[in-house]
């Protein structure tokens, strides 16, 4: 396990120089899944201008209604991952309650990438923060088989089941250094991926809280990288 005390290159710096103009924002796209086990699903879907070559799948922050999807996808997900190349499918679910629920509500949204974002789906790529970085470990375990990677920012795993499912992923751990209750489980969840076999890196962000500052574009580099 990579330990590393994060001093800040990867937060977010970006401002617009005089005379510049702001991007046009990427329209979403609702899509409502109907689950196998009963009941629907709502997903937040961005698509690059070209034809996808890869997924990222993002799990929101506290209660992960659909205000709160869109906020995590605009901190993170909306412009240099759609730039390089990637689509983003936002699920709007509360984290931790994937525990019981990861294997319809991922059957629903893999299904769904499957027959919409074709060769995409061989390159699926999971996230989540706070209440969507517990769960996104209950999604990947749902498919272990689907996931090339996981950045936790910050996640924990809450679960009893077994972590080496996941040792073909490799998985990215970010944590403010003054989010204490955090900065334990997330080391815990760590130790636990290594023993697993799975590569995992760990990360405490200096002079940062709960809610994390990190550039979209270094996110991006970490999942080509992987």
């Amino acid at each position: 396990m990579k330990r590393i005390p994060f001093a800040g290159a990867v937060l977010a710096a970006s401002v617009l120089g005089c005379g510049a103009t702001a991007p046009e924002p990427r329209e979403v796209e609702w899509v409502q899944l109907a689950l196998e086990s009963g009941g629907t699903l709502d997903i937040a879907v961005l698509r690059p201008e070209s034809t996808p070559k890869g997924v990222v799948v993002a799990f929101p922050w506290g209660a992960g209604d659909e205000g709160l999807l869109l906020g995590l996808i605009d901190s993170y997900w909306d412009e240099a991952a759609p730039d390089a190349g990637y689509a983003v499918v936002g699920v709007v679910t509360f984290g931790p309650g994937l525990e019981g629920s990861g294997g319809a509500v991922m059957a629903a949204v893999m299904g769904w990438i499957d027959e919409n974002l074709g060769g995409a789906a061989d390159e699926v790529f999971m996230t989540g923060a706070s209440a969507g970085g517990v769960g996104v470990f209950h999604a990947a375990l749902a498919v272990p088989g689907r996931v090339d990677g996981i950045i936790a920012m910050p996640g924990r795993y809450s679960g009893d089941a077994s972590l080496a499912v996941l040792a073909d992923a490799s998985v990215w751990m970010m944590v403010g250094e003054g989010d204490s209750n955090w900065v334990s489980r997330s080391e815990a969840t760590a130790e636990q991926l290594e023993e697993a076999g799975v590569e995992v890196t760990h990360e405490v962000l200096q002079g940062q809280g709960h809610v994390l500052r990190v550039s979209q574009d270094a996110l991006v580099r970490w999942i080509e990288g992987h």
